[in-house]
């Protein structure tokens, strides 16, 4: 099972291929992103590529067709350094941004202006960070080039039915919760959205709700080591992560059951990461890998997660 980590700087925005933090040393004016939509409502359903487990779409850049994985973790959108650079992408004038991988020392980044294409949708001035994400997503065994992240998020509706790989944006007016969901709040802090996850009867952790990871949940050391998850008894095995710092190894224990405001799941593993240094992480990640099991709606502007059970059809936006 592989996780995506990469902890990127800027007071505490958790982003990048599967959860981390973008820091940045001096806070940039990031406006509010626009969004349009072409009939005012939604996207059709646009197919999810298959095989990596994440919410993977095609988008358009500059007429560049590029793979993009939609990131809940990350608090902006990033795009691959070399292919911003062959698209000729414009870099306005801003402080570079530090980025921390889950494992090694900081890097340098900086930002660039771009117009995102979806079919139905276009998201024009989208301010980016400039990574390189063609080295995550090799070691990774996908293709992306683009992260898409909250900057974007904030302002509609995901919808995601990842059992029939298929997903779409609606604008927040116009969505309407599945007559079946579980609905879940959303709590916020430092800017990241955030779910509880009981963990049988140790406790529970406040989890960022990411969905650039591709477990169903991974916890921080200190997260496992107040739960009891190391413990003398436990039986933990070894499990590997791709972030920015390339591959790493993890922890990995089976809990007998985690829950998620009614939902209950069993035999669940869950990765045990070790945060790099200077890079401030959420107690754990809840990952794709909760959203495969079910059809999913991440309603950030409206503070709710809801869950619907597969195969059940989501009720239509107004036409």
């Amino acid at each position: 099972m592989t996780s995506r980590r990469a902890f990127l700087s800027r007071a505490l925005l958790v982003a990048a291929a599967g959860g981390g933090l973008f820091l940045v040393r001096d806070r940039l004016p990031w406006p509010p992103q626009e969004v349009r939509f072409a009939n005012g409502r939604a996207t059709p359903w646009l197919p999810v590529r298959d095989g990596s487990g994440l919410i993977e779409i095609e988008a358009v850049i500059r007429g560049r067709a590029l793979s993009a994985v939609i990131d809940s973790g990350a608090e902006f959108t990033a795009i691959d350094r070399q292919t911003a650079e062959a698209l000729g992408l414009p870099r306005p004038v801003a402080a570079p941004l530090i980025v921390y991988g889950v494992s090694g020392g900081p890097t340098m980044a900086h930002t660039v202006r771009l117009d995102l294409e979806l079919p139905g949708l276009t998201a024009p001035g989208l301010r980016a960070a400039a990574l390189d994400l063609a080295q995550v997503a090799q070691l990774a065994g996908r293709e992306f080039r683009l992260l898409i992240g909250r900057d974007l998020l904030r302002r509609v509706v995901l919808e995601a039915d990842l059992p029939a790989r298929r997903t779409r944006l609606v604008a927040p007016e116009a969505f309407r919760v599945p007559y079946d969901a579980h609905s879940l709040p959303v709590t916020w802090r430092r800017g990241a959205p955030l779910a509880s996850v009981r963990i049988g009867d140790a406790g529970s952790v406040e989890a960022l709700i990411d969905t650039g990871s591709s477990n169903v949940l991974a916890v921080s050391e200190d997260a496992a080591l107040r739960l009891g998850l190391l413990r003398a008894d436990a039986q933990v095995r070894e499990g590997r992560s791709v972030s920015l710092g390339g591959l790493g190894l993890n922890r990995v224990v089976t809990v007998a059951r985690i829950g998620v405001g009614p939902l209950a799941l069993r035999d669940v593993d869950v990765f045990i990461f070790r945060p790099g240094a200077g890079a401030p992480a959420p107690d754990g990640l809840l990952g794709a890998g909760l959203f495969r099991r079910h059809r999913m709606a991440l309603d950030l502007p409206g503070d709710r997660l809801h869950l619907s059970p597969p195969g059940v059809i989501l009720a239509p936006t107004p036409g």
